[in-house]
């Protein structure tokens, strides 16, 4: 039998109940077999109970239950009553897509393995990033960069960070300042800087892109234009810098879908195409990483030039959706449960 796991999450105590439904042969795995209740409290004041057996799905049931979740004692009512219910259902991994992305967060590991090796500066910041190699482009007087990102700045630890660019700061680059609330956008010389509009938050999904057109340099969020420079009118960027980084060893958050042209896309040809994936084999499209890994564990470059990428300290993850019930992908609720428990976290987290 599938296991249920209902997740109850209180926003304001930072506590995180999970509920166990299974047979009797999986009590195993509970604290207690009478259904006595421990807890578990870490460090960082997150509470796992056990709680006793409640009512649980039935073998061969095609149906998730409300009625599944357990009445809270009057000791913990309080704190309940004021957070979010998330549910689990492993079961439900067959009604979902998946589609991987680029994890940047703050654990610490051995920055080894990489030409960048040393680059992390002994701060208190993450030393995740991805070593697109000396093979890596050098961009000429015509270009498309984009990429799609999702930031989690817990505590606002981290005030600016480069999305997409080089390892010295000197090609053609997308980055974050302001712990969000502004865009930089250029190569060496004066960059163009752009306030975030006051309605996006990037807490949320959203997909940046720059155009270069030897006169123009355009920036669009979410397939729109919203800022248009002409401070590197008539430059070019040097030959000798090349576009080999994602992330910059202080981004914390999530990437996906980055794409290098060396073309200017149109902005309609850049809100069509934002959110769909590419074959590889688009016209002028010369680095294409839409987060798959080979046996070697690089992030594979799907466009002609096969620049496969070097992972540092960073995980690739799947992002779960569904194009017809759950039309947002999982959100906790009884008809689009999330799949797996890493899953639902990382929706505590960023919510």
């Amino acid at each position: 039998m599938n296991k249920v796991l209902y997740i109850i999450l209180s926003l304001l105590l930072f506590s995180l109940t999970v509920i166990s439904c299974g047979d009797s042969e999986d009590s195993s795995s509970s604290a207690s077999s009478s259904g006595t209740t421990s807890t578990t409290t870490t460090t960082a004041t997150i509470t796992i109970d056990a709680p006793p057996k409640p009512a649980c799905q039935t073998d061969g049931s095609t149906s998730r239950n409300d009625n599944l979740i357990v009445t809270p004692t009057l000791s913990r009512h309080a704190e309940q009553s004021g957070g979010r219910l998330l549910y689990v259902d492993k079961s439900a991994l067959s009604q979902y897509q998946t589609d991987n992305y680029l994890l940047f967060d703050l654990l610490e590991s051995k920055h080894t393995g990489s030409r960048f090796k040393g680059t992390c500066f002994k701060r208190k910041y993450p030393c995740d990033a991805v070593d697109l190699s000396n093979n890596a482009l050098s961009l000429g007087n015509q270009f498309t960069q984009e990429l799609r990102f999702k930031m989690d700045n817990i505590d606002n630890k981290v005030k600016s960070a480069q999305l997409f660019g080089s390892v010295n700061g000197l090609a053609p680059r997308i980055s974050i300042t302001d712990s969000g609330a502004g865009i930089e956008y250029g190569f060496p010389g004066a960059a163009s800087k752009v306030d975030t509009p006051d309605s996006v938050n990037f807490d949320k999904w959203h997909h940046l892109a720059t155009t270069f057109d030897g006169t123009n340099y355009r920036l669009y969020l979410d397939g729109e234009e919203i800022n248009n420079s002409t401070l590197y009118q008539g430059e070019t960027p040097l030959s000798t810098e090349k576009v080999d980084m994602i992330g910059d060893h202080s981004f914390v958050g999530k990437i996906d879908e980055v794409r290098v042209w060396n073309v200017v896309r149109t902005g309609e040809q850049i809100k069509t195409n934002m959110d769909k994936s590419l074959t590889g084999n688009e016209s002028g499209l010369v680095a294409y990483y839409p987060m798959d890994v080979n046996n070697n564990w690089e992030i594979i470059d799907k466009s002609s030039n096969g620049n496969h990428a070097q992972i540092i300290n960073a995980e690739i993850l799947p992002r779960f959706f569904d194009n017809s019930s759950c039309t947002n992908g999982p959100d906790g609720s009884t008809t689009c449960p999330f799949p797996t428990i890493r899953s639902a976290l990382d929706e505590v987290k960023s919510g």
